[in-house]
């Protein structure tokens, strides 16, 4: 919808190493809101929604390991599955 206070965008796939990789994006029409709001619990919500979608997509085609980008709501990048040998953790 045209109103919508913000867009999620997914875009997914097997990266070279096997992984699938899900790029995640919430865009704001009005800017970030402020931390707290209920708007952006909102978008979040809605963000993770579509990132569990694309997880059970990715899962269906045979993925084991997913690695989850996301940007426009202030928080870092996930990696869910098995520990590469050498990461953090």
């Amino acid at each position: 919808m045209a109103d919508e206070p913000f867009t999620v965008t997914i875009e997914a796939g097997f990266g070279e190493d096997g992984v699938w990789v899900i790029e995640a994006r919430i865009e704001w029409r009005d800017g970030l809101p402020s931390e707290g709001s209920d708007l952006i619990g909102h978008g979040r919500v809605a963000l993770l929604a579509a990132i569990a979608r694309e997880g059970t997509r990715g899962r269906s085609l045979g993925a084991t390991r997913v690695r989850v980008h996301m940007s426009g709501h202030q928080a870092e990048a996930v990696s869910i599955g098995e520990p590469e040998p050498g990461d953090a953790g």
